[in-house]
């Protein structure tokens, strides 16, 4: 799940750096530090050592050592890194800890569910006894002192709730050290986040309920040398015969997990954020509190699948409280209130994934709609880097930037740095609009022209338009997809 990180630093000692195809996922820095060189070198440094943790902790990389060592026959014992030996320790205190809530063998279940969506079966009670069985067995043996392993069965196995923190705790480390000039660093890795150093980010958690990118987050929270994972049964599903089961299974039950929408969990390292968010949306709520509540530095918010919310002791009350209020800096500041409107516009858009492989840059997208005279109404979405390097690549979105300078001559305000997010990953978004314009007002009912714009450093410029109109019949359009934006559609609804 996706944490949005607003930073109120100057950003003349603020580098940001946006990379995708980092395990499997997108990776976001932000570096404070004295000049762009550091800044570079710590880049390329701080990627260098993730590909050296992901050959060491990697499901999906089949010459990983975790890989390897899964691959060995039953009964043998091989010599394992230090890490990957004290990783495999604290999988068996998580699993001792959580009461099996959390177990590496779940894999298991996890390919057997995979394989109902694919055959539209679902497992039976007895079969689903039979996996719980197998899943709860002791999986490895750890010899501490002489770092080996001693496989114990021949069940697959995966680090995947537990490795993704490490390696950002790991990999921030490595920055702190080998670069003392840099105050303060900030990981963002799939939504998993890593703050150390001086500074304080604030980190919007995002509604479960509400998944278009432009829509309120659930709350805002201060970190500063702390972590912070989101997990939720709510992020991906298998369908099954028309039902949707979430991709988060319980180990000690073999079903999928159903009553915890969204879990955010705030410690101090990266890796016990990780394992305890998975472990949050496993165990009934009131469990998880208890166990959060025992758990020094460890704080929990919990979303049920009914909407109910629920706090640990330590979370922090008070950004909660305020989160209600717009961030700082944000369009929404001091903007008129305005009431429900009676239009329900929806827009759906894929960012496309590029043929070749590896790390590529992500493109600049807008999303916006224009007035029957072709001036900018409102800006739904910006995907754009706001910071280092990024403002020399703005004007490669054309018409957005060319019609928001003649914006700016009526509305004397900067929508980069305010409702603009950062660049975004391939894959599905939504962005919704009730028909006011950026000034919170609500527009007269007639035609309009919504734009969506893509421009890709080393990539293409691709613009997509289709005439709406607000008030009247409800309707639904298709635009015609290109290499940047693979299919878009747009819903309107009045209420």
């Amino acid at each position: 799940m996706l944490l949005a990180v607003v930073c109120a630093a100057t950003p003349a000692d603020e580098f940001q750096f946006s990379h995708e195809n980092v395990l499997g996922t997108s990776l976001e820095l932000t570096l404070h530090c004295p000049d762009q060189e550091t800044a570079l070198q710590a880049e390329q440094c701080l990627l260098q050592e993730i590909d050296r943790l992901s050959e060491i902790f990697s499901h999906y990389s089949a010459t990983s050592e975790f890989s390897r060592l899964t691959q060995r026959p039953v009964g043998s014992t091989t010599p394992i890194s230090a890490e990957l030996s004290r990783l495999l320790c604290r999988c068996e205190e998580w699993t001792r800890v959580s009461q099996g809530a959390f177990n590496p063998a779940v894999e298991l279940m996890t390919q057997r569910w995979k394989q109902a969506a694919r055959t539209a079966t679902v497992p039976s009670t007895d079969e689903l006894q039979e996996l719980v069985r197998r899943t709860a067995r002791a999986h490895w043996r750890v010899q501490v002192a002489s770092h080996e392993v001693t496989r114990l069965t021949a069940e697959p196995l995966s680090l995947n709730a537990i490795a993704k923190g490490t390696i950002l705790d790991l990999a921030t480390r490595r920055i702190q050290q080998e670069f003392p000039r840099i105050d303060a660093v900030l990981l963002n890795i799939g939504g998993d986040i890593r703050v150390a150093g001086e500074r304080v980010f604030q980190v919007q958690i995002p509604n479960p309920a509400k998944d278009s990118v432009n829509a309120a987050p659930l709350m805002q929270v201060a970190l500063q040398d702390q972590a912070i994972a989101t997990s939720g049964s709510s992020e991906r599903f298998l369908t099954i015969g028309g039902k949707s089961y979430s991709h988060l299974i319980d180990p000690r039950t073999g079903v999928p997990c159903e009553q915890i929408a969204s879990a955010s969990v705030i410690a101090p390292d990266a890796e016990t954020a990780d394992v305890l968010a998975t472990i949050c949306c496993v165990l009934p709520a009131d469990e998880s509190l208890r166990l959060i509540n025992t758990l020094p530095m460890a704080a929990c918010y919990l979303v049920t699948s009914t909407g109910t919310v629920m706090a640990s002791r330590g979370w922090p009350a008070e950004e909660a409280q305020e989160s209600a209020a717009p961030v700082v800096g944000s369009r929404d500041e001091g903007a008129p209130k305005t009431a429900a409107t009676p239009h329900d516009l929806l827009v759906e858009f894929e960012i496309s994934k590029p043929d070749q492989g590896g790390r590529y840059r992500r493109p600049y997208v807008a999303v916006w709609v224009e007035d029957a005279d072709g001036f900018p109404v409102k800006t739904l979405s910006l995907f754009l880097m706001a910071d280092n390097p990024g403002p020399r690549w703005h004007r490669d979105l054309r018409r957005w930037y060319s019609s928001d300078q003649v914006r700016q001559l009526v509305d004397d305000t900067k929508l980069i740095g305010t409702i603009s997010k950062p660049s975004r990953n391939p894959g599905k978004y939504k962005v919704s609009w009730d028909g006011t314009d950026d000034l919170g007002q609500l527009l007269k009912d007639g035609p309009y022209t919504l734009y969506i714009e893509a421009a890709r450093e080393h990539g293409t410029y691709q613009l997509m338009k289709q005439a709406i109109q607000l008030g009247g019949e409800n309707y639904q359009h298709t635009l015609k997809g290109n290499v940047e934006i693979g299919s878009a559609s747009v819903t309107y609804r009045r209420k």
